[in-house]
């Protein structure tokens, strides 16, 4: 443990973790137990996974080996995004919070992810946080940057459509504390209602560039959108039925072979 210092995380996000310095959830108390009786314990400095409830359970795994709960970092814990902002309604799934305009066109947020997020659950790959939930983070700011930053208050209900999505990886980002950078590059009103922007996503941790995203979103009013998949629907449709509609093709005869 470098500085006698362990990073806890939520299980599922570093479940082959095999570092001393950086622990999951449930197997804290077996290494507290094996810490030497003359040497001093470990302080505990909570990663992504570890919310409001997993501290409390930090807090009692601290108090039944005798140790003092301030052991345990007290870092604050970012507020995640409404619900509006990232388009979820299970807050275990929203994974962008703090998020902030720092200038014009570039804001802030960081990364806040919990241990039941659903990609997490059904999708763990050694000790690293995956692409697919680093690419869901940053289709969650765009979003919340749209939501929140370019598009005035309105009654007329709206959908965001993505035109392009594209991540880059540059190397493993782990379960630890994470910022997103973003920086809005383009941005064309087409109404009130309706626009288009896109943007570039930065993830950094320790103030290094783990990955990065670029998105291309289109917004317009939801009836708009109703009506373009409502005729899509018709002519995908119909196009399927008249391919069953045919008769089949009869295979070609197959060339009789000559006598020698």
């Amino acid at each position: 443990m470098l500085g006698n210092l362990v990073f806890v995380v939520g299980d599922n996000l570093a479940s082959r973790s095999h570092a001393a310095g950086l622990v999951p959830l449930s197997r804290l108390g077996a290494l507290l137990d094996g810490e030497p009786a003359s040497g001093s314990p470990p302080v505990i400095v909570p990663g992504q996974g570890i919310e409001a409830y997993e501290r409390e359970i930090l807090r009692s795994t601290l108090r039944s080996r005798g140790l003092p709960e301030s052991l345990l970092v007290d870092v604050p814990l970012p507020t995640p995004l409404k619900h509006w902002e990232v388009h979820k309604r299970n807050p275990d799934n929203v994974l962008i919070a703090g998020l902030r305009r720092i200038s014009e066109n570039r804001f802030e947020a960081v990364l806040r992810i919990s241990d039941r997020q659903e990609m997490v659950l059904d999708h763990t790959t050694g000790s690293h946080i995956t692409g697919m939930v680093i690419t869901e983070g940053v289709r969650q700011l765009s979003l919340a940057v749209g939501e929140r930053f370019l598009l005035t208050p309105s009654r007329t209900p709206r959908r965001f459509i993505l035109n392009s999505l594209q991540t880059l990886f540059h190397k493993f980002l782990l379960p630890l504390p994470t910022r997103l950078e973003y920086t809005l590059e383009e941005v064309e009103h087409k109404g009130p209602d309706r626009l288009r922007f896109t943007g570039r996503c930065d993830v950094l941790q320790t103030d290094v560039l783990a990955a990065s995203g670029s998105m291309d979103m289109l917004v317009m009013e939801e009836s708009r959108a109703d009506r373009i998949e409502a005729r899509q629907i018709h002519e995908t449709t119909h196009a399927l039925a008249e391919l069953q509609e045919r008769p089949a093709l009869h295979e070609p005869e197959r060339t009789r072979r000559l006598p020698l």
